[in-house]
């Protein structure tokens, strides 16, 4: 067990990990530097490439505090895989990150999450240049239990406070349970003695940070971050969001860009005669063209975009912080993209696509229509096209 920051990457993080009777304590000071600043709590279960098979288990429990300067935000929980097919013990990033993202809040007990929704994060399945059938979540060799701070933190202090962690499902050997016992108290041992030499420099620094973070606080009330949330429900067959979960997400990212003025677009896709496929090849080769299609477009959106199954072989990408003009590139790109793209059964496909800038004032459903009038535009001018509503 350790604690883990950014510094490795420019940050400069500070974290330490402590006991607190039977809980794991993490805190951490958010620094001011480094692109994607962090922090975490590492388990590691095996010093060799042979860890946990977790793969017969159904849910992991977890019971986690979560102190951060703004209410209800999120951490994430990943379970890091070994697979010699794309793995290398000399590059820590190669095991696979099955992840999870949920808001934990602070006493509220155990949460017990499904372990089919996790999701394999996709700059991952695109930085290996995994195939489509080894892209999904593996719980075969678990090495690795990382839980981190969320997507949008800020500069400013944090506590995550293991409780409890429980996996539900068949018993693992015994053998495998006292390593991992063992493992567990002498890492523990060692991080209650490193931090009781340096709990009174720590408690000194914690004082500092908090009187730097209130007088930061005070000068800049007026802005607000944007939370992009990463849905545990998505769609069972593509991987990709469903109307349900973003319908409250929606709200907060219109909400946030009337607030702030900032733009927000979306684009309306599409498939070309679909239809003729389905009832040319089958509804299985149908159902491999829809996975390929929405992972062509998780790879290509950026991390702040949205990418929804709307329904049938109709797709949305909700593009924040983007006006007309960048949706327009976004939605020319992925056109070609797939125009030119190797399908299965060496299949022709196009898209039609349908484009529209939120308005201030109008509702979401208005917002949707728009768009959808202007794909069929798109269908009626001749397919395989890009038309922006007016």
């Amino acid at each position: 067990m350790r604690c883990v920051d950014d510094k490795t990457q420019g940050g400069n993080t500070h974290s330490e990990i402590d006991i607190s009777g039977q809980s794991l304590v993490l805190n951490c000071d958010i620094g001011d530097k480094g692109k994607w600043p962090y922090c975490e709590i590492a388990i590691d279960l095996s010093k060799t490439t042979k860890g946990l098979d977790l793969s017969n288990f159904h849910s992991v429990g977890i019971d986690v505090d979560y102190f951060s300067p703004i209410e209800g935000e999120r951490i994430r929980v990943y379970l890091r895989n070994y697979d010699p097919a794309y793995s290398s013990q000399d590059d820590p990033v190669s095991l696979k990150f099955n992840a999870i993202e949920y808001a934990p809040g602070i006493d509220q007990g155990l949460t017990v999450i499904p372990l089919k929704a996790f999701q394999v994060l996709s700059w991952w399945i695109a930085e290996y240049e995994l195939p489509i059938e080894t892209s999904g979540p593996q719980f075969d060799n678990i090495l690795q239990i990382e839980i981190a701070t969320g997507s949008y933190i800020k500069q400013s202090h944090y506590t995550i406070q293991l409780n409890r962690l429980v996996f539900y499902g068949e018993w693992i050997s015994e053998e495998m349970l006292l390593r991992f016992n063992t493992s567990l108290w002498v890492l523990a041992a060692a991080c209650f003695l490193f931090v009781e030499r340096r709990r009174l420099n720590h408690q000194l620094r914690e004082m500092v940070a908090k009187a730097e973070f209130l007088k930061d606080a005070n000068e800049s009330l007026h802005e607000q971050s944007l939370k992009f949330e990463e849905l545990a429900y998505t769609d069972s067959l593509t991987g990709a969001q469903n109307r349900h979960a973003v319908d409250c997400w929606l709200q907060e990212v219109i909400g946030f860009s009337k607030h702030n003025g900032h733009a927000f677009s979306m684009a309306y896709i599409d498939i070309d005669f679909f239809k003729t496929i389905n009832d040319t090849y089958g509804h299985k080769v149908g159902d491999e063209v829809l996975k390929e299609f929405a992972r062509v477009l998780n790879l290509r959106a950026r991390k702040t975009d949205v990418v929804v199954r709307w329904g049938g072989e109709e797709f949305i990408v909700f593009c924040p912080a983007t006006d007309l003009r960048g949706i327009t590139e976004f939605a020319d790109m992925i056109r070609t993209i797939i125009e030119n793209y190797q399908w299965t059964e060496g299949l022709n496909l196009t898209c039609s696509i349908g484009l529209a800038e939120y308005m201030p004032g109008e509702s979401i459903d208005t917002f949707i229509q728009r768009a959808d009038r202007a794909l069929y535009k798109a269908k009626r001018q001749g397919r395989n096209r890009v038309e922006a509503a007016s």
